[in-house]
This record gives structure tokens, sequence and C-alpha cells, in this order.
């Protein structure tokens, strides 16, 4: 034991360091060693050993070991926010509430405060407790600046975590919140029902252009599930009945905007096709027989006349009447037939849908299996309140406000593959002819509306800003003029 305690005296152990890639490790180095370690050392270190070979001193060696990579084990996709309930799931429903929660949401909407007051709060709890990606975000925004609800930017408002953690939870609520009612909405009136038909039928389809389903259904489900919410939790028991009808109106709009936007893209069909070959309309301008010319850019099939005269015949005979039947071979055999363009009107409305029976389906497999059986669709001549309107005189203009006024019915033979997205209600806009035989026809279809088509002023305030006073020069920065923008509200 002693002699150990004397070879540590004589040749003492050398501390070596490292970074944080190595580790500390100390070294007994005898004289018998020294050589073997002088040889293994840098150049640039001998200078620094002349002298001490031999007399037990110590030196310093890099002991570098491999760096440890850390395991990052993935998250699962639960708290990656994939797969996440986003609240907007077809069975999801809000938990219940404990006594608590109630107590407090009964405070919050009591219906003696102000109604944009609880709107307020409602909008804050509801976008806390929804997981909005940014499509449905989009969406979900411009309906409630429709609505009236300001969803700009908060100016001077940003906080920092700072500040945020010595907030309590409603104040957090309330600086993160993203909407905000004026007071100047108290002047108008509320009707949640009128809101949502105007945004889903007059603003949404052609602002948004829906292409599939899924995005037409993501619009109608995320208001619907915002109504719901209002009245889960009596937010405004006063407009309850109000907000059952708009939930009404999105299931509609679900179903139809989706319609519209198919029957919109197969429309006009064969048979309005041939027709406007035929008789008068944008193809019977451009029509040249035997044509040879091609435009590479276009590579769709022109109908010719000896198709388009099979293709009526053929609708005549399966669905027409005897009447329309007898007058159209008179009128062939004169040539005599005519059409004409029915005016002011901007389109129809569909009244009835008859599609082809049985009996018709076998007629056209007998004799023209290269033809799509027709049916018949009903309708009335339709004028588009989002139009300026045509000019009446004062007569005409005395009956169309007590709705006395006569409207022209129309009859259309179309496709069932067309038929099938035409309900009762639909408003098509397009130009419709009427042939001297009885029956009608129209060409390319501008827009189609839903059964529930409301036309509201909304969308003309939307990104509205209040005028400020011009009459106050804008370097005018004295106390003066800082009083005087602020009493003008500038």
């Amino acid at each position: 034991m002693k002699h150990s305690q004397e070879s540590s005296k004589n040749h003492p152990s050398l501390p070596i360091y490292e970074d944080s890639h190595c580790t500390q490790k100390k070294v007994s180095i005898t004289p018998d060693h020294m050589g073997d370690l002088v040889k293994s050392t840098p150049p640039a270190l001998d200078g620094d050993r002349e002298g001490e070979e031999g007399n037990g001193t110590t030196a310093i060696v890099d002991l570098i070991g491999p760096k440890k990579k850390k395991k990052t084990r993935r998250k699962p996709k639960s708290k990656r926010g994939k797969n996440k309930p986003t609240g907007f799931e077809e069975f999801y429903v809000d938990a219940p509430m404990t006594p608590e929660q109630y107590q407090e949401e009964k405070e919050l909407y009591d219906i003696s405060r102000p109604l944009i007051h609880r709107m307020e709060d409602a909008l804050l709890r509801y976008m806390k407790n929804r997981r909005i990606e940014s499509d449905r975000r989009h969406v979900f925004m411009r309906y409630l600046a429709y609505g009236g609800v300001d969803v700009g930017q908060k100016m001077f408002a940003g906080m920092d975590d700072k500040e945020l953690q010595e907030m309590d939870s409603e104040q957090v609520l309330v600086a993160r919140g993203q909407t905000s009612i004026k007071r100047e909405q108290l002047n108008l009136s509320v009707d949640f029902n009128a809101v949502v038909k105007g945004y889903l039928t007059s603003y949404f389809p052609y602002f948004f252009n829906p292409e599939t389903k899924e995005m037409v259904r993501m619009a109608t489900v995320t208001i619907r599930n915002f109504l719901s919410y209002l009245l889960y939790h009596d937010v405004c028991p006063e407009h309850n009945e109000n907000i059952d009808e708009a939930r009404k109106s999105c299931d509609i709009a679900s179903k139809e905007l989706w319609d519209n936007q198919q029957f919109t893209a197969k429309t006009p069909g064969d048979f309005n096709t041939a027709c406007s070959t035929l008789f008068g309309g944008f193809l019977y301008n451009i029509y040249v027989e035997d044509d040879q010319w091609q435009n590479p850019k276009d590579d769709s099939v022109r109908m010719t006349k000896k198709v388009a005269w099979k293709v009526v015949k053929f609708a005549l005979a399966g669905v027409g009447t005897n009447a329309q039947a007898g007058q159209f071979r008179d009128h062939a055999n004169n040539d005599a037939l005519r059409a004409m363009l029915v005016e002011d009107i901007h389109g129809f409305e569909v009244t009835e849908v008859v599609p082809p029976d049985n009996d018709v389906r076998s007629f056209y497999q007998e004799y023209a299996p290269d033809l799509n059986p027709v049916g018949r669709l009903v309708g009335k001549a339709y004028c588009d309140p989002g139009k300026p309107s045509y000019d009446l005189s004062p007569e005409e203009h005395l009956e169309w406000s007590f709705g006395n006024i006569h409207m022209p019915e129309f009859e259309f033979f179309l496709e069932e593959d067309l038929l099938r997205h035409c309900y009762p209600g639909m408003k098509v806009i397009t130009s419709v002819w009427e042939l001297n035989c009885g029956f009608h026809y129209f060409e390319d279809i501008h827009t189609t509306y839903c059964s529930v088509y409301t036309v509201l002023c909304n969308d003309l305030m939307l990104g509205w800003k209040k005028p400020r006073d011009v009459t106050v020069e804008e370097g005018d920065d004295d106390d003066e003029g800082v009083m005087k923008r602020v009493r003008m509200g500038g």
C-alpha cells in the first residue's frame, strides 16, 4: 500500500478533459511508456516536451469517443394533430356540461344582455372548441363577414407570451379572438335563415366555385355545425325557431348545390344541341355542312344535321304528344319550322320533372340504341331578382308587385342523365327558344340556382370601410387637428 502511494507521487495521474462529446478520465504514465506516447503526439506538441522525457511528466491525451445520437421517437398521429377530431364529424356531439359550466353559460348568454355581446362570446368559445382547418376556416370566415361580423385583423392588439401569462383564461380568450361585431350592427334586423340562404345560394357557389361534392358538404356542414352550437348552448333563445329553419336550408343546399354544378357542366344535352343546330341559336349560326376544317384546340365532335333530325324525331315519337308530332310533321313538310327567342326573361324555373318510363326506354333500345332516351322537363319563365329588371309599364309593375302577371310556361325534352339533377324550384339562367309546334329548347346555361335562392345586399358590404373626413388635411398634426379627427371619427 505504501509502494503504491510513492508510485503515485512519482508518477501522478493525469486528468484528461474533453468537450461535451468526450468523457473525463485519469491516466497514469510511466517513463517506460513515455517514448511511445511522445511518438503518438502531433509534431506541434514535440517542442513543448523537450527536456521532460524520462522525468515521469504528464502529457495530454485526447480520448474522443463517438457522439451518441439521441433517438427521437415519432409522436403518434393523435398528438401531431392528424386524425384528431375536428368537431365536424357526422356523429360528433358536444360533451355534456357540468353544473358549473351550465351556470356560467346561463349568466353569459342571459337574454337581458345585448345579442351582439352574446354572439361575440359564442364565437370565441366555438372557435376555441373546434379544430378549423385552413379551407374550412376560409369558408366560415366569409360566412361570418357576409352576416355582418368583423373578421379583420385587430389593430394594436398583439400580445406576447409574457403578457398572456399574466392574464386569466377569459382575457386570453378575448385577446386571441379574431371576430367582433360593431355596435352599429344593432340597427340591423336579425335573420339567420336569410343569411344562410343568401350566402350558400348566391355568394358561395360563385366566389368559391366548388368543384367537388366534398367541398360543397364542407361549407354546408360547417355552417350547420355552428348553428347547432348556438341551439345547444342556448345563445339566443329568442331566435331558436329561425336558427332551426336555417339548419334546414343548409340540408337543402347541401344536395341542390352539387346537382346544380353537375347540371351546368353536362348541359345542354343532345336534344337541345340538335334543335340549336337545326332551327336557331348559337350552333345554327356557326354550322357549316361537310366542314373539313379542324381546330387543333377543339377536339369536340360536332353534330351533323342528319343526326340532329334523328334526335328530334325520336324525341317527339317517344315523349311528345300527338298534337306536337302532327304540327312538327306538317311544318317540316312545308319547310315552315321556325324558332323564336323568348324575350324579357332571364331563364326558367323547373316546376315538374318527368323521367322516361320503361316503354320509352324499350322504344329507344329497339329502334335507336345509339341515342339516349329523353324525358320531359316542365318550367315557367323566371326573372333573376339579382339582375336589373326589365322595363315595364306602370300597369305591369302593379301586376308584378301583386304577383298577378302571367308567366309563360315551357316544355323541354331532356336526356335521362340530365333529368337526374333536376328538381322542382330549380332556377336555370339561359336563353329559351320556342318552336312553332309546341315545345321549347335552351342553349348553354349561364347559372343555376337552388330552390331556396335568396338575394341579399350583404355581399355589397364586404370590404366596406367607413368614410373619413376629406376636409381634414393629412399633415395636420397639431392638437386641434387631432381633436377634430377624433370628433369626426377619422
